[in-house]
């Protein structure tokens, strides 16, 4: 598995209208404001990561993205248009993809039934062994997903999405709870969702794999995102050191 970093995408500047557009969003939950002015875009071929402390709203924007909370104002844009009431179910049909930080896997199914709907609804069938083995999953197809780690989800979970091939993927905390010897093989599938195309949003708090895999970085705060451009342009950010990266950053 490599470990050299992304390659370049093009320029803001010169890179195509972004596929999904979420801009000023607030959110309010009694009377506590989490999300005063939020936002991300995800663009093709593109890795975007959501830095923050926990609590911080990075959750909370990607359910207002979904659908799962409604804010209270800000906007949303899907492919160019705007998204009046965000659902899953409409935007997954455009190719939207979400994995929850919680998993977004039934602790009903084994793992090979997940592969076997997946694959029924969005085809590539013929791919299933391809995928578990590059992540590998074949100890685990049999077991219901309850047996698994924190980790072992995380993977499972960016296997769907490598087999299901998303427009555009919103991955929450993908290295949580994994271990070092797995995380090469996350950054290695997200790299390669974003060469096919796919728009990629991720979030977390492990900077040093994060950095390495993402193109651009937004830094939430105070229920506001902030972009700080590539990572080197991130690690240059005096407020971001200061309050978010430490002395060490």
């Amino acid at each position: 598995m490599s470990d050299a970093s992304p390659p370049r995408p093009p320029s803001v500047s010169e890179a195509p209208t972004p596929l999904l557009d979420a801009d000023g969003i607030g959110v309010v939950f009694g009377r506590n404001q989490v999300l005063g002015s939020a936002g991300l875009r995800a663009w093709p071929g593109r890795i975007t990561a959501i830095l923050g402390r926990n609590g911080a709203g990075k959750t909370t924007l990607f359910r207002v993205v979904c659908g799962r909370v409604r804010p209270r104002w800000g906007r949303v844009m899907w492919d160019g248009e705007v998204v009046e009431r965000p659902s899953l179910a409409r935007l997954s049909v455009g190719g939207l993809m979400y994995s929850a930080q919680e998993s977004s896997l039934s602790p009903l199914f084994t793992l090979r039934d997940h592969f076997a709907v997946f694959a029924k609804r969005w085809g590539g069938a013929d791919r299933i062994d391809e995928v578990v083995d590059r992540m590998h999953l074949s100890t685990w197809l049999d077991l219901k997903v309850t047996a698994m780690s924190g980790g072992e989800k995380q993977r499972a979970s960016l296997a769907l999405a490598l087999l299901r091939r998303p427009r555009c993927l919103l991955a929450d905390e993908p290295f949580a709870g994994v271990s070092p010897r797995d995380r090469p093989g996350i950054a290695d599938a997200l790299r390669s969702l974003a060469g096919d195309g796919c728009a990629v949003v991720l979030s977390g708090h492990d900077v040093n794999d994060i950095f390495e895999v993402s193109h651009e970085i937004l830094w939430m705060t105070a229920g506001t995102t902030h972009h700080l451009g590539s990572p080197e342009e991130a690690r240059e950010h005096f407020g971001f050191r200061r309050e978010y990266l430490g002395p060490r950053g």
